[in-house]
C-alpha cells in the first residue's frame, strides 16, 4: 500500500498535529506493506530532510515541496504547493490512499474539487466551531488573544476559512476524529461519511517513569532548572490565550502563599507579553522559568524533571501534552472541556477543573504538592490508562484498519 501523507507539521515539531504526525508515521513505517510518502514544508534555516529520514530509519521517503514558519500564512503557500505538485508526485508513485494529516490546515483542500481518483483520509484534531465553542469564563483571556498573532489572523479571516471548512467536510467521505467530542462537530456534513474514532497515543517506552535515571548533563534546555530545589509546576505547550494562560499565572500567587514552587512554562509564543502579566502579579523571578521551544526528542526528559503538570485550556480535543504527562507517571490537572474528560476520570487519573476557575486550579496544585499519597496514586493510574489505551502502537494499528477499511469498500474516490 503507497501511502501519500499530506503533513503541514512534520519535524521539527511545534504544536500537537507535528507530534501527531511524527508518532503515527514512526509506528507505520514498522509495517513493511507500507511504502510512506510524506510531503510537507522545510521548516528553519537547518532543516536537513536526510536527518529526518534518519529518524525513521530510513523507511520513509520526504517530499519536501514549500517552507514553513509557525505563523498563520505559510499553510496557505503549502496548500497551493499541494496543488501545484501532487499530481506529478502521484503520476510517479501511484498512491493508493491520501491522509491529510488536520482538518484545519486543509492541505489538500483544491484537491477537493478535482476528480483525482484516490481515496482520501483527514484526521480531525479541532474545527473552527470547536475552537470557538469554549467552556469558561473566556472573557478573562480576550485582551491576550487580541496580542497573539496566530488567534488574532485567525479571527480575523474566521468567516472565509468557515466556508471553506464547510466545503472541505462536504466533500470528504473518510475521517479520522481524535476524541468522540470533536466527533460531534463533523458528524452530518457529508450523507455518506465514514468516520472512525482513533484517539491520539504517545510513545510509552520514551514517555516513561524509567527516564529519571537517565544522565542529563549533556541536555542544556534543563540548565534552567537544574538548580531549582522546590517542586516543579509544568505547563507544555504553544503560549496561547486559548490555553489558559492567564489562568494558571493568576493562580501563581495563591499557590505560592501556601507553597514555595517553580512554575516552568515550555513553548512557543509570545513570552514577553506572558512574563509582564506575571511581573505585574508581583512573582518573585524565582519563582518561574520560560524554557522556550524544547525539541520534542529531548522534551520527556523535562516532564521527568516536574512534580505536577498543567493544562488550563479553553478548549482542547486530545491533549498530547496530557497524555505525555501522564505516560510519564506525572499527575495531571486539566479543565473539564471537550475531549479531556475521555482521557481522565477526575480524581482517578488525573484532576479535573472548570476552565478559567482560579481558585480551584491552585487549590488542586496545592492539594497535590502536599498530599504524596495521592500524587502517587494518581500517577500511578494514569500511566496504567496511557499503557491500555493511548498508546502509539494501538493509534497506527486502528488506523492501518481504516486504511483497508476504506480501500476495501471503496468509499471516498
Amino acid at each position: 500500500m503507497k501511502l501519500a501523507f499530506l503533513a503541514p507539521e512534520f519535524l521539527p515539531t511545534w504544536g500537537g498535529v507535528g507530534i501527531y504526525s511524527v508518532e503515527l508515521i514512526k509506528n507505520l513505517c514498522k509495517d513493511k506493506d507500507l511504502d510512506i510518502h510524506v510531503i510537507t514544508p522545510k521548516r528553519g534555516p537547518n532543516y536537513d530532510p536526510a536527518k529526518i529520514s534518519k529518524f525513521f530509519d530510513n523507511k520513509i521517503t520526504i517530499h519536501n515541496i514549500s517552507k514553513a514558519n509557525d505563523g498563520f500564512f505559510y499553510n496557505f503557500m503549502f496548500q497551493l504547493s499541494v496543488l501545484k505538485n501532487f499530481q506529478k508526485l502521484n503520476k510517479k508513485h501511484k498512491f493508493d490512499i491520501v491522509h491529510s494529516a488536520n482538518l484545519v490546515h486543509m492541505p489538500d483542500i483544491y484537491l477537493k474539487f478535482k476528480k483525482i481518483g484516490i481515496p482520501s483520509v483527514t484526521t480531525v484534531h479541532t474545527t473552527l466551531k470547536s475552537q470557538s465553542h469554549v467552556n469558561g469564563k473566556r472573557k478573562l483571556e480576550k485582551g491576550y488573544c487580541k496580542k497573539s498573532m496566530v488567534e488574532r489572523m485567525t479571527v480575523m479571516y474566521y468567516p472565509v476559512i468557515k466556508i471553506l471548512e464547510k466545503i472541505y467536510l462536504r466533500r470528504t467521505t473518510n475521517l479520522i476524529t481524535v476524541s468522540n467530542w470533536i466527533k460531534g462537530f463533523v458528524k452530518g456534513k457529508n450523507n455518506s461519511q465514514n468516520i472512525k474514532l482513533i484517539h491520539n497515543g504517545v510513545d510509552i517506552n520514551r514517555f516513561s517513569p524509567k527516564n529519571n535515571a537517565l544522565d542529563r548533563k549533556k541536555l542544556k534546555f534543563l540548565e534552567e532548572i537544574k538548580h531549582v530545589n522546590k517542586p516543579i509546576i509544568l505547563f507544555c505547550g504553544r503560549l496561547m490565550a486559548l490555553k489558559g494562560l492567564k489562568t494558571l499565572i493568576d493562580s501563581m500567587k495563591q499557590v505560592l502563599e501556601k507553597e514555595d514552587a517553580c512554575f516552568v512554562f515550555a513553548g512557543t509564543g509570545n513570552i514577553n507579553m506572558w512574563e509582564k502579566l506575571i511581573k505585574s502579579n508581583n512573582i518573585p523571578k524565582a519563582n518561574y522559568k520560560f524554557l522556550g521551544y524544547v525539541d520534542y526528542e529531548k522534551i520527556h526528559h523535562l516532564y521527568s524533571k516536574a512534580d505536577v503538570f498543567v493544562l488550563p485550556s479553553f478548549t482542547e480535543s486530545c491533549p498530547l501534552t496530557v497524555l505525555e504527562a501522564m505516560s510519564s507517571r506525572l499527575p495531571v490537572i486539566a479543565t473539564k472541556v471537550g475531549g479531556t474528560p475521555e482521557m481522565i476520570k477526575n480524581n482517578k487519573d488525573g484532576i479535573l477543573i472548570q476552565a478559567g476557575n482560579v481558585n480551584e486550579l491552585s487549590k488542586n496544585i496545592v492539594k497535590l504538592l502536599k498530599d504524596d499519597a495521592l500524587r502517587k496514586r494518581i500517577s500511578k493510574n494514569a500511566r496504567k490508562k496511557v499503557e491500555k489505551e493511548f498508546n502509539t502502537k494501538l493509534m497506527a494499528m486502528e488506523t492501518k484498519k481504516f486504511y483497508k477499511d476504506i480501500l476495501s469498500t471503496k468509499k471516498g474516490f
